[in-house]
């Protein structure tokens, strides 16, 4: 199993795996995470790489985009984004952005457990 082994190795995991979901890129997106991973979204659960490749899928449909990232942190295993986000379902409900929080748990390289959590500008 691969173990980064520093702050900056899980940073790396952290922005390249941003870099793939700005892409579009669900392959390399689905490769960061375990495959017992889970991932918390509003108020839905996704559990396993099948979930979550669904929900990628969706959320591309509905460009989900980072429009700033203002924050990212390491400490031991977790990654904490703070983000400011829009899409097109935002939009739709006369939200332009809101912002966000996104805290991933890693094992070894791989995204073990990711929730994002959300905020009204």
């Amino acid at each position: 199993m691969d173990t980064p082994e520093t702050t900056t190795d899980l940073e790396t995991q952290a922005r390249a795996y941003l870099k793939a979901f700005e892409a579009r890129d669900i392959a390399q997106c689905m490769t960061f995470y375990d495959d017992n991973a889970s991932l918390s979204f509003v108020q839905s659960d996704y559990k396993g790489k099948e979930q979550i490749e669904e929900w990628h899928k969706a959320r591309f449909a509905a460009d989900l985009r980072i429009v700033r990232l203002e924050k990212l942190t390491v400490e031991g295993s977790t990654v904490v984004l703070a983000a400011v986000v829009t899409s097109k379902r935002l939009k739709a409900w006369k939200l332009n952005t809101i912002r966000g929080t996104v805290t991933t748990l890693f094992e070894g390289s791989k995204i073990k457990d990711l929730k994002f959590g959300m905020r009204l500008l």
